[in-house]
């Protein structure tokens, strides 16, 4: 996306007031909107003049995105959060989530509602897939997500953008430990009452054994 920004000519370039001005006025917009940036600069040339003017652009990505891989009992989801880094809202239609490596044996099922949502200022939306497979799971998984994208405002609803993408891949992803949780009243209690100490239990079963890079990671026994 542009933003658009004052323009200086080359005269003005060679005041170095001017530029210090210019500079911090930039990074304080940087600052402001905590979007990542590319700056760019055209010169224009006319024959009727002397001096040559420069116009700078300012690109800014609207969007930042992350994964988690998400665990319940033996399903497995992949959970895709899209944070809204601008100042402007968007509507949002069309998310996908592809595997690139052609797994035939996995399948990605969405659980995303399939009408358009928007997406408003320094706000995040998360888009989830449950993992099925047939046989056995893949070493790793190679993601590709996209999701089209467009201005909120009925008066630029018009322009075409294209979709944004964020590609990712997910290995290891066994599930390694089983986590159980209960909680049960005070002794002679049949239900757990505001006020009353109850008891917490934690169980956590270890299904499978560490890979070597979570070994050397993981805490000794005695931490």
């Amino acid at each position: 996306m542009y933003l658009p920004s004052a323009t200086e000519s080359a005269v003005e370039k060679e005041n170095t007031t001017n530029k210090e001005v210019h500079r911090k006025n930039k990074e304080k917009q940087k600052r402001d909107n905590c979007m990542a940036t590319v700056d760019q600069k055209v010169t224009i040339d006319c024959p009727w003049s002397i001096y040559s003017t420069i116009i700078a652009l300012t690109f800014c990505i609207p969007f930042n995105a992350k994964h988690s891989l998400l665990s319940a009992g033996k399903r497995k989801y992949v959970q895709v959060c899209v944070q809204n880094l601008s100042e402007l809202c968007f509507q949002l239609s069309d998310n996908s989530l592809k595997n690139t490596a052609d797994c035939t044996d996995l399948q990605l099922v969405p659980l995303n509602p399939e009408s358009q949502q928007v997406i408003y200022s320094k706000q995040s939306i998360f888009f989830v897939w449950e993992l099925k497979w047939t046989k056995e799971l893949p070493i790793s998984l190679q993601c590709l997500f996209s999701v089209s994208f467009c201005p909120a405002t009925s008066e630029e609803q018009s322009l075409t953008l294209k979709p944004f993408t964020y590609e990712f891949q997910v290995e290891n992803f066994f599930t390694l430990y089983h986590v159980k949780t209960e909680i049960f009243p005070p002794l002679g209690a049949e239900y757990c009452k505001t006020g009353s100490l109850c008891s917490l239990e934690v169980s956590i079963t270890r299904l499978v054994d560490l890979s070597e890079v979570d070994r050397d990671e993981a805490l000794t026994e005695s931490d």
